[in-house]
């Protein structure tokens, strides 16, 4: 998908529309390449969003309150404070066809000092006051997203009564002015401060001599990016799309993307289709030339008309304009609604994976402590098998105390040898033996019960390893994590921001009704399965696990009477489902009645034994 020329420019026009002349009030990093602006203008809050990241990279509104995402304050963040935190915004550009945002902010001298304190005042609970607007009721209506029929229009003269504004028509008021660039430019993006001279002051990215000839980094001039050399596509002619059967690509999509300023493979596909119906076309077949160029002027002139066209995983595709090389494409409310809805699904699932795949590093690094303590301690126990030998020959040195020869180096009793020290007595030697015996006796004790909790807690772990790696949601991530922190496995959350937010909401076991009418519960953690176990099931309940893996444990709510064959499969196949044989053909399933699980004396949650099964062979099945 594509953050391209179009889409910034539809978002510029959002951003005229609703912040310009507005009062910056919250400055905040909502990750390494993100930052985070709240805007109060006319008796509203909005919560900008600007990011660099390589592949999310844009600049939109989002309705939730941002939240900060890192813990250190960067020196970024420390210049955001000091030129741009209770500054106002006096102008939003666009340089035609480019991925650039520059937003001009002016800020009173006298202000700064008095913005940091308030910044550290205001933090992170309560919304920060507008000057003029402390009493003013719509402070409480939180953050909205930009409407297309707003107040404002662009070239309203909002920036020089602005500018009036600040300086209180006071010459001598000394002013900070420093633009914010906003790069969304895939790769190469980056959010940059620069001051009135035009020079760098900082960016979320440096960019050094060595990596570019587009240097980004303090003190340096800040430059644009160099314009490609392109033709303005809100120009377009007849001739001119018949002249690309002159360059090296042959496919029309691609012609366009090379030959036009700010035209993205999609809005390409989007003039194709518009003009002949289809997406795939070659630049030396017949092709109607003007009607083409029409449509792509059209795509650049016409009004903004955001969209959305929904997918499995959320929306697969936005745009600024109405898609229809795209099948089922709705009008979104506004051009950041679009976006917002469209990353929002991106950023949930990446995060999922990445959540779930630095989760399973930790525990994976908690099973290798385990796994050293279970094999020290195995050790110890090994050596104490020699304690009885050290008694044995103890009381043998005294049973024979009066065969033995001065200097002596060799005491053999029923073919067993014991090696004797010439240079010391024997009854030193036996009485030696006695103390080491007790000695190691006192520092065993417990070993075995130690050794039984160790590989117990190993078994939980790998438990809960086993279901994280079968979770598909980022909350049952969480949770896992929660569980893990909470049974000693993980030292601390993984997440600082987790750990501020405290405990998360409980979540409850999976609840499913069979076709037959039957309730059927099942465990996704470690303390689901021990509740879906002990708590929900009753005695003459079924319970149903996987055979000798790890995975789900669910119960299937029989109330007394016979549980048909069908729902049993069907608990069978969840059962198979949230396992780690959720990938195989078939799976063997024990089943038995609930009263015949047992919990593992002083083992983790959802560490049982159970008897009296039988088994059965099913293909794992998800819910329904």
């Amino acid at each position: 998908m594509y953050f391209d020329a179009l889409t910034l420019a539809a978002v510029t026009d959002e951003l005229r529309t609703t912040i310009l002349g507005g009062r910056v009030q919250r400055v905040l990093l909502t990750g390494p390449l993100s930052l985070g602006l709240e805007i109060y203008a006319r008796g509203q809050r909005y919560q900008l969003l600007a990011s660099a990241h390589p592949q999310y990279a844009r600049v939109h509104f989002v309705r939730s309150r941002l939240t900060r995402g890192v813990e250190q304050d960067t020196p970024l963040l420390l210049l955001l404070r000091k030129y741009v935190l209770g500054g106002r915004i006096v102008a939003v550009e666009q340089p035609p066809l480019e991925r650039l945002v520059l937003l001009s902010i002016v800020k009173p001298l006298k202000m700064r000092n008095r913005a940091a304190d308030d910044e550290r005042e205001w933090s992170a609970n309560g919304p920060a006051p507008d000057d003029a607007a402390l009493d003013d009721p719509a402070l409480d209506d939180g953050a909205v997203l930009p409407d297309a029929s707003g107040p404002h229009h662009p070239g309203e003269p909002y920036a020089p009564m602005v500018a009036a504004e600040i300086a209180g028509e006071d010459a001598e008021v000394p002013v900070l002015r420093c633009e914010l660039v906003i790069e969304p430019q895939d790769r190469r993006s980056n959010i940059i401060l620069v001051d009135d001279d035009n020079r760098i002051l900082d960016s979320i990215k440096r960019v050094t001599p060595r990596m570019s000839s587009r240097v980004i980094m303090p003190r340096f001039v800040y430059e644009l990016p160099p314009s490609p050399s392109k033709r303005d596509p809100a120009l377009a002619t007849a001739a001119g799309i018949e002249a690309l059967t002159g360059g090296t690509e042959r496919d029309l999509v691609k012609a366009l993307v090379a030959a036009y300023r700010g035209v993205s493979p999609q809005v390409a596909r989007e003039a194709s289709f518009r003009a002949l119906g289809r997406t795939g076309a070659r630049v030396d077949e017949p092709l109607p030339h003007y009607i083409l160029a029409t449509r792509l002027r059209e795509l650049f002139t016409e009004p903004a008309r955001p969209c959305l066209v929904p997918g499995d995983d959320g929306p697969a595709a936005f745009a600024p304009y109405l898609i229809t090389h795209l099948p089922g494409a709705e009008p979104a409310p506004g051009m950041s609604a679009a976006l917002e809805a469209y990353y929002e699904a991106r950023e949930r699932l990446t995060s999922h994976s990445q959540r779930r795949e630095a989760l399973a590093q930790q525990l994976a690094a908690a099973r290798e402590r385990l796994a050293r303590q279970r094999e020290q301690i195995a050790a110890e126990l090994a050596r104490a098998r020699d304690l009885e030998r050290l008694r044995w020959e103890g009381e043998m040195i005294f049973a024979f105390l009066h065969e033995l020869r001065p200097g002596q180096t060799l005491l053999e009793v029923e073919g067993r040898p014991i090696t004797l020290d010439a240079r010391r007595s024997a009854v030193e030697q036996a009485q030696e033996r006695f103390r080491q015996y007790d000695k190691a006796r006192s520092a065993i004790a417990g070993l075995p019960e130690r050794l039984a909790t160790a590989e117990a807690r190993l078994q939980g772990l790998d438990e809960l390893a086993a279901l994280l790696q079968i979770s598909d949601e980022y909350a049952q991530i969480e949770l896992l994590a929660r569980e893990a922190e909470e049974l000693g496995y993980l030292r601390e959350h993984p997440d600082p921001a987790t750990r501020r937010r405290g405990k998360p909401p409980a979540s409850r076991p999976l609840h499913l009704v069979s076709p037959d009418g039957i309730d059927i519960f099942v465990g996704r953690s470690a303390r689901q399965n021990e509740e879906v176990t002990f708590r929900i099931g009753r005695p003459d309940d079924l319970w149903v696990h996987v055979r000798t893996i790890h995975g789900a444990h669910v119960i299937v709510r029989g109330a007394g009477r016979m549980v048909p064959e069908p729902t049993i499969e069907a608990a069978a196949g969840l059962a198979a489902h949230f396992s780690q044989a959720r990938d195989e053909l078939a799976v063997d399933v024990d089943i038995c009645r609930r009263a015949l699980v047992r919990k593992v004396p002083g083992g983790p949650p959802g560490l049982v034994t159970y008897r009296a099964e039988r088994t059965l062979r099913v293909a794992p099945r998800p819910p329904w």
